[in-house]
């Protein structure tokens, strides 16, 4: 499935729990329509499993590098990745929701 190349590209990427590099071994895609692909990354150092986006990664001469939505620089805005203490806060927030998906994603006015 990995007919662009992207595995080669990406190796290097960091782990986004302990920082280590990603090996090519290590990096897995998932799914890939061109302009979007979906990759697994297994850290070899400290066990941690990501799924990530990757965008802009077409291959060719003077191809842009793909942009894999996990790097930290480009994590929203720098912020630290979900950790155990968000997915409880979450497991509590959802325990007592007794909404639909829409009402819980959408927002008075249209704003998401």
């Amino acid at each position: 499935m990995d007919h662009r190349g992207l595995r080669e590209r990406l190796t290097g990427a960091g782990c986004t729990s302990c920082g280590a590099a990603i090996p090519v071994d290590r990096i897995a895609v998932l799914a890939d329509r061109g302009d979007l692909a979906f990759v697994e990354l297994s850290c070899p150092r400290c066990g941690s499993r990501t799924m990530s986006v990757v965008i802009a990664a077409d291959a060719g001469p003077g191809a842009a590098e793909p942009i894999l939505d996990t790097a930290a620089d480009v994590r929203l805005a720098g912020l630290a990745p979900v950790d155990d203490d968000d997915v409880r806060a979450m497991r509590r927030f959802l325990a007592g929701w007794q909404g639909d998906l829409r009402s819980l994603i959408d927002r008075p006015g249209g704003a998401r």
